[in-house]
């Protein structure tokens, strides 16, 4: 059957799914049933070990260890690198283009289009999933994944556009964590803006940073500061229009203040909707390119992990977990290589 067909199809019967207010939950269940009955995801994640650790000091505070080795054969890639007569090839094979998707992946890959307030994007399912329903949300338009304070001639969209779909999108999946990852903060591909979104275990709902605790703000719109965390982090919570309005004007001045290292900033952001979707809790935190990993020049730090859950993908990294070298103090070390303060002088 046509690729295009196929993608109708399947479209259709996603949107019959979707609730009355956009809920997409059930939805994006379909589309992973369809996408395992397809063999396009490789993993069915029943091989993944998760340890909980503790602090030995308070048993209450805790950090998240994930086994995964099927994880670290998502460098291999799941598709085709050259293209068959009569494909063409766009952005430079970008992975997130549907055209080149639909060659890449030999037409088994088919994503689930969905609109926000203002864009357009495909929600495509990772192949090699972090956690259940794990959702690849990339804008249908290649735009980069760094953002300008206003759009330019170079195609970014700006920040507060971006805040906003990715706030909507939050309040459409409750039940859902999603984080954006800056450039050399954990983004894969660079090139193309993309959120990822996962749904919550059920034995283990919330993660670490989410138990963390926060400052009172000092002022109106001002964010919570994290107290104790290996990372500085703000949070913001309450309705999506204030979260997202009051995120942006801050996060702006912060880049303002920060133009002597502006070449260098990056940043991961964390958004779950809370109430049933009626308010969103937004987690900003800053990052610089030259500190990309955990373990010298090996081991991303990405927004799973600084939600407080380490990723071990690699024969040396189960390897550390096996001999017992992995505990809360490690997991605590790992985050703290990635330390970036808000303020430098």
């Amino acid at each position: 059957m046509d690729y295009n067909i196929k993608w109708d199809n399947l479209n259709a019967r996603l949107r019959s799914f979707e609730g009355a207010a956009g809920d997409i939950t059930v939805a994006l269940a379909e589309l992973e049933l369809d996408q395992r009955q397809t063999g396009f995801i490789k993993d069915d994640l029943k091989e993944v070990r998760r340890l909980i650790c503790q602090n030995s000091m308070n048993p209450e505070l805790t950090f998240r260890v994930q086994v995964n080795p099927k994880r670290s054969r998502r460098h291999v890639g799941a598709g085709i690198g050259e293209p068959p007569p009569g494909e063409k090839v766009l952005n430079n094979g970008c992975f997130l283009c549907r055209e080149n998707i639909r060659w890449q992946q030999r037409q088994q890959q088919i994503g689930f289009q969905i609109s926000t307030n203002s864009n357009a994007y495909n929600v495509w399912m990772n192949p090699f999933p972090l956690m259940p329903n794990h959702v690849v949300i990339a804008a249908c338009e290649h735009v980069p994944q760094a953002w300008s304070n206003c759009k330019d001639t170079q195609g970014n969209m700006s920040l507060r556009q971006i805040l906003r779909d990715f706030g909507e999108t939050a309040q459409r999946l409750p039940g859902h964590v999603g984080f954006y990852n800056g450039v050399n903060a954990g983004a894969s591909i660079p090139g193309h803006l993309h959120f990822q979104f996962f749904s919550r275990l059920s034995g283990h709902p919330v993660f670490p940073l989410e138990q963390c605790k926060f400052s009172d703000p000092t002022s109106a719109g001002e964010p919570r500061f994290s107290l104790g965390y290996p990372v500085p982090v703000a949070l913001w919570r309450g309705p999506a229009k204030d979260v997202i309005s009051n995120a942006v004007d801050w996060i702006a001045d912060w880049e303002e203040r920060n133009t002597h290292r502006r070449d260098s900033l990056s940043c991961n952001m964390i958004v779950a909707s809370e109430d049933s979707g009626r308010t969103i809790a937004l987690y900003f935190v800053p990052r610089i390119s030259k500190r990309q990993w955990w373990n010298g020049d090996k081991g991303i730090v990405g927004g799973l992990e600084l939600l407080g859950e380490l990723v071990m993908a690699s024969h040396e990294e189960c390897a550390m977990v096996e001999n017992g070298e992995v505990d809360y103090a490690f997991i605590e070390s790992a985050l703290g290589a990635v330390y970036t303060p808000f303020e430098t002088n």
